[in-house]
């Protein structure tokens, strides 16, 4: 009888990107800051999909063990 064990995620943590508007100086204009907050957008969505892909790949194992009948300690 086979038992499935679960075992340590060893994926490696997305390095978080230097976000744009961390860089702007107090009392910038509204344009600067507007496109800097763009750009920030999209940085943090590629960023929560290369967590939301890390994530996946830790809990397949876990939902594969599941699936076969095994018991997950919480």
């Amino acid at each position: 009888m086979k038992t499935p064990i679960p075992v340590e995620c060893r994926v490696q943590r997305p390095t978080r990107p230097a976000m744009p508007t961390d860089t702007l100086a107090p009392g910038v204009d509204l344009d600067r800051f507007s496109a800097a907050a763009m750009a920030e957008i999209e940085l943090r969505e590629g960023y929560e999909r290369e967590l939301n892909a890390a994530l996946e790949l830790c809990v397949a194992p876990l939902a594969e063990a599941q699936k076969a009948g095994a018991k997950t300690w919480r």
